[in-house]
């Protein structure tokens, strides 16, 4: 059951699901909010977490940075361009964590669903009915990690891809497998 708790000037959405040893209630997504009558989730992911790779890589060679001029004999100001260059890689850590929470791609029984950001939200919906094709595009790691680019093309030359998607194969069976009517497994 989902139901609405409001608070002051703000509301919270979430879901009322049985638990071991009760009750509890659980945030729901956009997806969750914006479902149709009878329409449920058959498959929801996120982002993969491989976006935190290289602001990660940023940060520690900052910190190296840091500390290497902070040893250095030249002006006492010079470790300020490591600190900054940490800052820099925390800073873009941040951004991708937010676009990693804002991110929901979702399998229903009737349409595939895609939203993205916070402030300025990007939302996809496209019937199940009017899925052309949906492909996939793994490298090496993304094979290894388990994430890849899922593109998606529908009737009238709609064109959509999303990158760096947390188990895009199994998005995809999920698709055809609803689309051709079977239950899930």
């Amino acid at each position: 059951m989902i139901i609405s708790i409001k608070s002051g000037a703000s509301t919270a959405v979430v879901a009322l699901t049985a638990a071991p040893g009760g009750t509890r209630l659980a945030r729901v997504g956009y997806v969750e909010r914006h479902l149709l009558p009878d329409e449920r989730v058959v498959f929801k992911t996120r982002l993969h977490w491989i976006l935190y790779f290289k602001p990660l890589l940023v940060t520690l060679f900052g910190v190296g940075l840091t500390v290497a001029l902070a040893q250095m004999p030249g002006p006492p100001w010079l470790w300020y361009l490591g600190l900054a260059v940490t800052v820099a890689g925390a800073l873009w850590w941040a951004i991708r964590w937010l676009e990693m929470m804002t991110s929901e791609f979702a399998v229903t029984s009737v349409r595939l669903i895609f939203k993205g950001g916070l402030v300025a939200r990007n939302t996809t919906e496209m019937l199940l009915s009017k899925v052309e094709s949906i492909s996939v595009t793994q490298s090496l790691p993304g094979r290894m990690l388990n994430y890849g680019d899922l593109t998606v093309s529908g009737t009238g030359g709609a064109r959509e891809v999303f990158a760096r998607v947390h188990d895009p194969v199994s998005f995809r069976n999920e698709v055809q497998r609803v689309s051709a009517g079977r239950p899930s497994a």
